[in-house]
């Protein structure tokens, strides 16, 4: 081997109904299944199209995912020092 030759190259995202491939790594155009974030589609059609037969496996692939996955809960945060909003409130009506 020599060091002209490069590994196979990382393939990219493809559409799960039409087989479209991602064009631009930069601006995604396609869009995971809201669900099991595992399938990917090009449109709302295509994800229609797919939704009775990804339908069967979305829960299982979804419950994988969930295992894997790296989610951060939001933290609490301290309310702020004015929490007045503006404008008039329901008490200054009742004065």
């Amino acid at each position: 081997m020599s060091s002209s030759e490069a590994g196979p190259a990382p393939a990219l995202p493809t559409c799960a109904k039409c087989s479209k491939p991602e064009s631009n790594e930069d601006e995604p155009v396609l869009k995971p299944c809201i669900s099991c974030k595992s399938v990917q589609y090009c449109s709302r059609d295509c994800k229609k199209a797919d939704t009775k037969a990804h339908k069967k496996v979305c829960a299982s692939l979804a419950q994988e995912y969930m295992k894997t996955a790296d989610i951060k809960m939001a933290s609490k945060q301290a309310p702020t020092k004015d929490a007045h909003r503006g404008g008039l409130q329901k008490w200054q009506f009742d004065t």
